[in-house]
């Protein structure tokens, strides 16, 4: 049995892999999508920088952006969320904090109470909740919960594009495994997240706003101004970024070569000096922003 299921970690979303880096290249065009050529194939594969979780009455899909998903035979995410129902419950079990253990011992009585306020006075979560379930949760994968229950009716790209693929009968493909994805997420370590998750406190909601004010106005400078003034990528970016990139580029080189391809992920991955579009362009791709 399979199930959809999107991977929404908390600082992934809150906002290290939400998005993810942007420099000089994002002044080039304030633009999410980015045309693709390979040297090997002349037809066009396309770059699209997501959010993977945002208002349902704030989803960004331009007629650009359609034609261009249109345009391509292949979609390619981060990660297929065609997920058996086995691996979505070894994921579920990796996402728990070790050894039964709770946020409130990894820090001080008055550090966690003031988490708390955070959480329940500031942000309105049912003190029930946090109680019984956040904290038992690791900070990493927290804030999809968090803005899921804050922002009510949502939508997530890889969930919405794979329904798209389906429906006109695209072949979807992954960039990264379930395994190899949560290997990512567990060498954050522990005393990082905790380190995070007691920084951001009742600003979660507020930089999420910033940092969707700023992918709505397709400007990638902004989105890395954010993440970085936030806090959010200190001490992860080397892991949950750079890294990745570093495996994405060869696979990106070679299915663009094969095959047009819609290739999906967090909008930060595509710049700065070593992001996917340098990557790219380093490799003889020519990659132009899509006004």
């Amino acid at each position: 049995m399979k199930m959809r299921f999107p991977l929404i970690p908390a600082f992934r979303s809150a906002f290290a892999i939400l998005l993810l880096p942007a420099s000089l290249i994002a002044q080039e065009s304030q633009s999410l999508l980015w045309k693709v050529t390979s040297p090997g194939n002349s037809k066009a594969s396309y770059l699209f920088g997501t959010i993977h979780l945002l208002p349902e009455n704030k989803f960004l899909f331009t007629d650009k952006m359609q034609q261009a998903f249109e345009a391509t035979e292949t979609l390619a995410l981060e990660m297929d969320i065609d997920i058996p129902m086995g691996e979505q419950l070894k994921m579920a079990q990796q996402m728990m904090m070790p050894d039964g253990k709770t946020w409130a011992e990894f820090m001080t009585a008055e550090e966690f109470a003031l988490l708390r306020s955070a959480y329940v006075d500031s942000m309105g979560i049912k003190a029930n909740k946090f109680d019984k379930q956040y904290v038992k949760i690791k900070p990493l994968y927290l804030s999809g919960l968090v803005l899921t229950t804050l922002l009510g009716n949502v939508k997530a790209y890889e969930q919405e594009l794979s329904a798209m693929a389906k429906k006109s009968k695209k072949p979807l493909i992954g960039l990264e495994t379930l395994e190899q994805q949560m290997s990512f997420m567990a060498s954050v370590s522990m005393e990082e997240q905790i380190k995070q998750v007691k920084e951001a406190g009742a600003s979660l909601l507020r930089e999420y706003n910033r940092m969707l004010d700023a992918y709505l106005s397709q400007d990638l400078s902004a989105l890395e101004s954010v993440a970085r003034e936030s806090g959010e990528l200190e001490g992860m970016e080397e892991v949950l970024l750079t890294k990745r990139n570093e495996a994405w580029i060869p696979l990106i080189r070679e299915q663009a070569a094969k095959s047009s391809t819609f290739f999906a992920v967090g909008a930060l991955h595509l710049v700065g000096e070593k992001g996917v579009i340098e990557g790219l362009r380093g490799a003889g791709f020519t990659v132009e922003a899509v006004n």
